[in-house]
């Protein structure tokens, strides 16, 4: 509770390799304070993660966040590892079905394209983001840009 404890000081004391302030920013990105989550985005600009494991982890938090936008700000910050990882493919695959947000689809579309196609792309994957993709405001076509990547692919 005191303040070098929030997520900025712990930033700093995870680049300087504490583990414990390692853990606390990666909470700061999945918690509700932008704030927080802009801290987070930073410090995984500079050091994203290299562990499966923990990539995982993370993953598998934002997927279980309620749609918002603090959960379009962690997949974005998501979305700036390559993901090869079929196991974290998969999950964002199934949050795109389930999400009632259609930024957090466009957030889901982003990290996607950026993806290792290999390890997703078939048609079962264009079936579902054509048949489970929500109405996006004009202008906004990350999905379709998608849709149209994998079946070139």
């Amino acid at each position: 509770g005191s303040p070098a404890d929030d997520v900025a000081h712990a930033a700093v004391r995870a680049c300087l390799g504490s583990a414990e302030g390692h853990a606390r920013t990666l909470q700061g990105l999945v918690g509700p304070s932008e704030a927080d989550a802009r801290i987070a985005q930073a410090y995984l600009r500079h050091r994203p993660l290299t562990d499966a494991a923990e990539l995982r982890h993370v993953a598998d938090t934002i997927a279980r966040m309620p749609a918002s936008d603090a959960q379009v700000r962690a997949l974005e910050a998501l979305g700036r590892h390559y993901l090869s990882d079929r196991d974290i493919l998969v999950r964002l695959t199934r949050l795109f079905s389930e999400t009632s947000s259609w930024s957090v689809q466009a957030a889901i579309a982003g990290i996607l394209i950026r993806a290792d196609l290999r390890s997703i792309a078939s048609p079962q994957l264009v079936r579902t983001l054509l048949e489970d993709r929500l109405h996006s405001p004009p202008g906004d076509d990350m999905v379709d840009a998608l849709i149209r990547r994998l079946q070139a692919y």
